[in-house]
């Protein structure tokens, strides 16, 4: 299957409830009952939303709430759907809704990129934690072939629960784990992610992919495309607008991880919020893949972080991003046009339907 798509992302704690249960749990089981293409929850270390407290893992700031960000796609139809139960589901929270292309089985093999806001594109693949391709982890075989091709980077994000293959899998304690769903996230140019998607069809057994267009802001320092600006967002009223920083924990601004100080600056000059997710596996630019290794002291893990905000606001704060990334890390730039705040009873924005 081949289809125009939307992304639905949801951002809130792991501590928040619905119902006497968490949030999560029925969250997973929403989108379970609704049948969607796939899904996915990841545990965040480090981040901060509406309350503008920060959550991390590290001390001093060690947290009982920690961010969770919960990833859906399929096509429109399926994912409008679902935005009635997600309202009753998320009593707290951000929603975010993004355009893509949606690709599953043998069609991802012969898939095209969408037409985006700057020169790049972004893929997003979705498979089992353990699958097993060339005698290791299908999800390593599949970075490799992306770093091959000269994809910028990739970063393996492993999800905790989910929705794959048309059912829930949660990861458990003690269990094989094998069907939970990871993503591995990918940008690069159009044309050398789309050569990929071939070799990527044939090292996993029935991958899903989305295919977005976005900008490639910076890459290990270079600036790529032009900076943010709320010229980009005249088009589109009411949008928000959304970076991505990837980059490593080893990366470090003045002492402090990267992703780090990122997030104490964006909090500081009043950012609407930031999230940080550790990936488990990835590689920017032409180094080695890397993760965590044994006999290593420092973690050389992969970070992801997302900061959504207004146009305007996003092009007031990127001298921020553009120094703290003055030497490592990729920084992609996307409009969200459909989004929906909620705490403490107040709603703002709306997550448009073709319908409405």
């Amino acid at each position: 299957m081949i289809a125009d798509a939307l992304k639905l992302s949801v951002y809130f704690g792991d501590s928040l409830a619905t119902g006497g249960e968490l949030t999560s749990d029925a969250l997973m089981r929403c989108f379970a009952e609704h049948g969607l293409a796939v899904a996915a929850l990841f545990r965040g270390i480090e981040g901060f939303g509406i309350n503008r407290r920060i959550h991390a893992v590290r001390l001093p700031d060690l947290s009982s709430d920690l961010p969770l960000l919960a990833m859906a796609g399929d096509s429109r139809e399926r994912i409008e759907g679902v935005l009635d139960d997600l309202d009753r589901v998320v009593p707290r929270g951000l929603v975010t809704l993004e355009h893509a292309r949606l690709a599953t089985g043998e069609d991802v093999a012969r898939a095209e990129f969408p037409q985006g806001p700057g020169r790049a594109a972004k893929l997003t693949i979705y498979c089992g934690r353990g699958e097993r391709a060339g005698g290791g982890p299908a999800y390593r075989e599949a970075v490799e072939v992306l770093r091959r091709h000269s994809a910028a980077g990739a970063t393996v994000l492993l999800g905790v629960d989910g929705v794959y293959r048309g059912r829930r899998e949660q990861a458990r304690l003690f269990g094989r784990n094998g069907n939970v769903p990871l993503a591995i996230i990918s940008v690069g140019a159009a044309d050398v992610l789309r050569r990929s998607l071939p070799h990527i069809h044939e090292c996993l057994e029935q991958p899903i992919v989305t295919l977005e267009g976005i900008a490639l802001l910076k890459h290990d320092g270079r600036l790529l495309e032009p900076p943010p600006s709320v010229e980009d967002a005249a088009g589109e009223p009411g949008s928000w607008q959304t970076l991505r920083i990837y980059t490593r924990e080893t990366a470090q601004v003045e002492g402090r991880a990267l992703y780090t100080e990122l997030t104490r600056r964006l909090r500081e000059a009043g950012a609407a919020g930031a999230t940080t997710i550790r990936g488990e596996w990835g590689f920017s630019s032409d180094e080695p893949p890397h993760g965590d290794r044994l006999g290593r002291f420092a973690s050389h893990a992969p970070t992801y972080t997302v900061y959504i905000d207004r146009p305007a606001k996003v092009a007031e704060l990127w001298p921020i991003v553009d120094e703290l990334t003055a030497e490592h890390g990729i920084v992609t730039s996307l409009l969200v046009p459909g989004y929906r705040e909620r705490a403490d009873g107040i709603a703002a924005g709306r997550l448009p339907r073709s319908n409405a």
